[in-house]
This record gives C-alpha cells, structure tokens and sequence, in this order.
C-alpha cells in the first residue's frame, strides 16, 4: 500500500537544502516519489499529515562496535564478559540503535564472529536492529593497539574470544583476512597505530608496518572486501592511505602531509570526535581511569582541529561513533553529529550528510542514505528541524517515528487518512 508523508520539511541529503511542504511517497519498502506537495501525484492509499515536522534519511553510524556495553577500559572491553554476554548486548544494541533513528551501521571489531551473526539474524528479521556491514576482530599485531593486556600475563599466546586477532608478517595478515573473508565479513578492520584507550600502545605509536598493510589490503581488495583502518599516529594516516584502505578511523594526529596522501588516495576519514570529547570532558565522572583521560585530554583540540582541516581540504567525512562506553553510551553517533558543527565548524546540512549520505556510500549501503524514487525507504520523522538546531536529533522528544524499509521500526506516525479514490473505496 502506498503511504503519503505530507506537508512536512524534506531534507533528502541529495543535496544540502531542505524541500518545504513536500512529500514523501513509501510503496511498499521503498520511496517512489519526493516533492513539493502542490505537485503530489495524489495515488497514495493512504496519507499522514506531517505539518510541522521534518523527515530526514535514516540515520547511518559508520563505526560502531555492537559488543560494547559500559565499557570502561581494556579489562571491561572483553576479559570481564563472556562471550555469550558479548552476543546479548550486541543483539540489545542492535534494537537500542534502530530505535534511536540509526537504520543502518558498521561493525568495525567485534568478538567471535557475533557482528556477521547478528547482522544476517537482522536481515532474516529474527532480530529487530539497523543493516549492518560487518567485520570481524580487529586484525593487530603484537605489541601493537589490539595486544591489550600486560606480556606477564599472556606472553605472546592470544586468549580465546578476543577482540582482535593478532597476527605477524604479510603472509600473517593474509591468512586471517582469508578466514575472516570465509567466515562472511564486509569489512575488514585492522590497526596501524596505538590508541589513547590502551596505554600499552599509546596513539601517537606506529605499529602495523607499511608491508604488512598492504598485504592486507592487497587480500581484501582480491575479495572484493574494502579496509577500514584504524590509524592515530601521524604515519599511520600515510601508511593507511598508501596501502589501500578505504577508511582511516580517528586521524588524531593528521597532518598536511597526511591530508594530501587521503586526498591522492580517495580515503574517507571516520574521525569519532564525539567519543574523544567524552573522554576529555567527563570521562573521569564515569569512571574512565585517569591514565586514560589525561590522554585524551592532551590530543583532543589537536584532533579537533586536524579534522577541520581535512573538511575544509574535501576530504569525505563519515560519521562514527566508537559507543558503547560508560561515559559515551551506545547512541553516540547523535552526539558525533553536533559535535561536527560545534568543534569542526560545519553547517547542520553539512554535518547530516556525513551521517546520511557520505556515509551510506562509503559503507556500502548504496539504497539508502538519501530520500529518493528508488531508494530504501529508511527516514525518521522529527518533531523539530534539525537544520535549524542539530540538537533536536538528540531530543528523544523530537523523534516521532522511524521507518526502515517502509516500516514502522520505533516511535508512530500521526493517523494517516484514506485517500478513497487512490484505495479503491469508490466515491458517491
């Protein structure tokens, strides 16, 4: 059944500018048609007055880690919770993340192999939760972000279910890219640098070498699977852009330098900014050790400040949130996009589309991201124009209804009207 969306303000991420009194038409799962209301084509079942209300895309968070719950530092990120505890929380994130207005997502690390199995218990609708595009655990080397806990502990032997997997050498590599490949990821997630999170591994330390890396990237493009990477240090950005990856997620320590090999490369940036302002400015209040805080306290303007510059050079951004953190919980992709007009200086239009558009492309999730004929009908109703104050999207008040697929995934939409000659019901 058609359903009309009426009278509402439109900003289809097609562009940057918003339509007034438009309309949006769902057929089914998908749009079949956008624009001014005054020129509907009046053969929708039934239709839902929106006066008043702005519809957006649905919302894409392009790194998240649905395993994450609480987390406050590398002990609770995996040693502490079973694995089947892991596979609860990614399954409770899932919904919690559709109900927030996030109809599709990344995985970029998680345990076992609980990203792909949720993604696909999603697709079979067994689950309610966003399309997923789905890794499996972040591929590091030894004394590198992912070798979490101290050598006394674990000496070079990696503990079952972790979050990464830990590899030497450029054949190292390859193996683990083939079997996650046979395991059924989309993305293949490595490191190539520290993290102010593991202070084993600081983030402004290189460690993934140059071959390593584009071996890596070499096997993944040879399966048609693209490479997020995980890269801090001002060479890892470089390095990360010379092998090949599609993304570089955070680029703390960017540079000139760093920003032209993203450019000659076509590499995204996935910068998590908001996640690393929680940290610098309340991670202490939730528990977050000191250790940690006053690392990312030291890099945060700086970080701020490079990813204004990459945006003002044309580097594509992409919204991420990194969430799941006690003082940055599992919805944080909302603060990710005030945090871009407020500390990167973009507009409110410009910051959507780093959560719509950009991002949907550059995940792979090419049927949605904008609202167009054609396209997978993924929208949220909102009760106030984000384009005017970004904040409403992290107004739970604001949010009226989201759809994904043509459905009614979370909130409800006003009553809808029939229309009773496009229905069929006859008239006189």
């Amino acid at each position: 059944m058609k359903l009309a969306l009426t009278n509402a303000t439109v900003f289809t991420a097609v562009d940057e500018e918003a339509l007034t009194e438009a309309t949006v038409v769902v057929d089914g799962e998908r749009i079949s048609w956008v624009g001014p209301a005054a020129e509907d084509p009046a053969d929708a079942a039934a239709v839902v007055d929106c006066r008043g209300k702005t519809i957006i895309p649905g919302l894409v968070d392009a790194h998240a880690h649905l395993v994450y719950d609480g987390v406050t530092d590398p002990y609770t990120i995996e040693l502490s919770r079973p694995l089947e505890r892991a596979a609860i929380d990614a399954a409770l994130n899932a919904e919690r993340l559709l109900s927030l207005g996030f109809t599709s997502v990344r995985d970029v690390g998680t345990r076992g192999n609980i990203a792909v199995t949720i993604r696909d218990a999603v697709a079979a609708g067994k689950l309610l939760g966003p399309r997923i595009k789905a890794s499996k655990q972040i591929i590091s080397v030894w004394g590198g972000l992912g070798d979490l806990h101290p050598t006394h502990i674990f000496r070079r032997e990696q503990y079952a279910a972790a979050l990464t997997e830990i590899a030497s050498g450029p054949w190292g590599v390859r193996d683990v890219v083939r079997q996650q490949v046979k395991d059924g990821v989309d993305w293949v997630k490595c490191e190539a640098s520290g993290t102010g999170f593991n202070p084993l591994c600081p983030a402004d330390r290189d460690t993934m070498s140059l071959e390593e890396l584009k071996a890596l990237c070499d096997e993944a493009g040879a399966k048609g699977r693209p490479v997020a990477c995980h890269a801090e240090s001002r060479d890892s950005i470089i390095n990360a852009a010379k092998a090949g990856a599609r993304t570089v997620e955070h680029a703390i320590f960017l540079d000139d330098d760093g920003i032209q090999a993203l450019l000659d490369h076509d590499v995204a940036v996935c910068p998590t900014l908001g996640l690393y302002t929680a940290f610098a400015e309340k991670g202490l209040d939730f528990g977050i050790p000191r250790e940690i805080v006053e690392s990312h306290r030291r890099t945060h303007e700086l970080h701020a400040a490079a990813i204004a510059r990459a945006h003002d050079a044309g580097i594509t951004i992409i919204a991420g949130s990194d969430s799941g953190l006690a003082n940055f919980p599992q919805g944080g992709g909302l603060e990710e996009i005030c945090t871009y007009v407020e500390r990167v200086g973009m507009s409110p239009a410009k910051a959507l589309l780093c959560a719509t558009r950009h991002a949907a492309r550059v995940i792979g999730h090419e049927e949605v991201g904008t609202l167009e004929a054609g396209k997978l009908a993924d929208l949220l109703v909102l009760e106030r124009n984000p384009l005017k104050d970004v904040r409403t999207i992290t107004d739970p008040a604001a949010l009226t209804a989201v759809m994904q697929g043509g459905r009614v995934a979370a909130g409800e939409l006003p009553a809808p009207v029939v229309n009773a000659v496009a229905s069929g019901a006859g008239v006189g």
